[in-house]
């Protein structure tokens, strides 16, 4: 049985995106547009820069804590990092599973499948 677009856009207009999985795929997927990578940019450059400068007193065998600074910022921002696209990715299955049960339990295949031909890469 295939699903008509005004089927699948009723079940997914009551399950629709929170703000934060808008956030976490507004600023941290494959999709995001260039006026929107600052975010992902200013993330990219703290964890490089705190690598780089951890492992430069690394090497240079520099006191414990001028290592162990840029170490700590670096556990923190992934933390933070992680935390956040976590709960993203975790709230938006969490949301397609609920499409998907008003579906009818299509696969996720056919979901992605339906969600690419209604939507286009809207989340």
């Amino acid at each position: 049985m295939e699903i008509t677009k005004e089927q699948f856009i009723t079940a997914y207009n009551k399950h629709l995106p929170s703000k934060w999985v808008v956030f976490v795929f507004k600023y941290f997927s494959k999709s995001t547009v260039e006026n929107d990578m600052w975010l992902r940019k200013i993330f990219i450059g703290l964890l490089t820069t705190s690598f780089i400068l951890g492992f430069v007193g690394t090497v240079l065998k520099m006191n414990s804590v001028v290592i162990g600074i840029p170490t700590f910022v670096f556990i923190i921002i992934l933390g933070i990092l992680g935390f956040i696209i976590g709960n993203g990715f975790i709230l938006n299955n969490l949301r397609v599973r609920k499409i998907i049960k008003e579906l009818g339990g299509i696969s996720k295949y056919e979901y992605n499948r339906l969600s690419k031909k209604y939507l286009g890469n809207y989340p």
